[in-house]
């Protein structure tokens, strides 16, 4: 645990001292704790890569759209394409580890600089092996600007 804080201390140093939009936050979903990193999250498009932390690490991209865009709020909608950790499908012998989440979601950001948000997000996740279901959570999100 503690390499991973240290794992993002050294990228938010990094993040900041290249001056770049990009955003990075932690997802809190019902099936597993989310670190993203991706691009400017108040643009029409943005991507994401979110690295799964359970007992075997997993990995999601995600690219998504914002139908409302506003100073305070963003509201969006995407397409993830990620790859489960080992323990995930233990039950099935012949399993695929690599599902589709459609993941919506609003952005909500209350402080007056607008670089700090707080997340809700929820993703029907379709896996193999009739293993979809439905996914949900909070999290938090900063921009670098």
């Amino acid at each position: 645990m503690k390499k991973t804080f240290l794992l993002v201390f050294a990228l938010f140093a990094f993040i900041s001292i290249s001056q770049a939009q990009v955003s990075v936050g932690i997802n809190f979903q019902s099936s597993e704790t989310f670190i993203t990193v991706g691009t400017d999250t108040d643009k029409e498009l943005f991507g994401e890569a979110r690295l799964g932390l359970r007992r075997d690490i997993g990995l999601e991209l995600m690219g998504g759209y914002n139908f409302i865009r506003k100073s305070e709020v963003n509201a969006y909608v995407g397409l993830g394409l990620g790859l489960f950790g080992d323990d995930h499908h233990k039950r099935h012998d012949d399993h695929n580890d690599i599902y589709i989440a459609i993941p919506f979601g609003v952005l909500i950001k209350p402080l007056s600089t607008k670089n700090f948000g707080f997340l809700i997000e929820a993703a029907p996740v379709f896996a193999d092996h009739n293993d979809s279901y439905l996914r949900g959570g909070i999290g938090v999100k900063y921009t670098f600007r």
